[in-house]
């Protein structure tokens, strides 16, 4: 029984760390794929979209979102990237009018 014991200490550990490297790979590969996602791509496009009714940027989340349900992080990134995104054009088209 005793060397029972000394045999499965070490699998169990060596499976918990395994498991855990694969979950921290697994969350490093899906925060770089986050741009690609259908959520992101709707929520930056609708983000767009509220600029132009609001140019400030401050409603993008209740114009796109309303009370539906509450955003996920991608897409508050996505409206965040959106209004960083026409800021960043509209100060290129300042520059390039001078």
């Amino acid at each position: 029984m005793l060397n029972l014991i000394k045999l499965t200490r070490p699998l169990a550990a060596s499976l918990a760390t395994g498991a855990l490297l694969l979950f921290g790979f697994n969350a490093h590969v899906q925060a770089s794929d986050y741009k690609n996602t259908r959520a992101y791509k709707d929520a930056f496009a609708c983000g767009k979209e509220s600029l132009e009714a609001d140019p400030s940027g401050n409603s993008a989340v209740s114009y796109c979102i309303g009370n539906s349900h509450d955003p996920s992080k991608v897409e508050l990134q996505a409206f965040k990237d959106a209004v960083a995104s026409a800021k960043g054009s509209a100060t290129r088209r300042a520059a390039n009018s001078r």
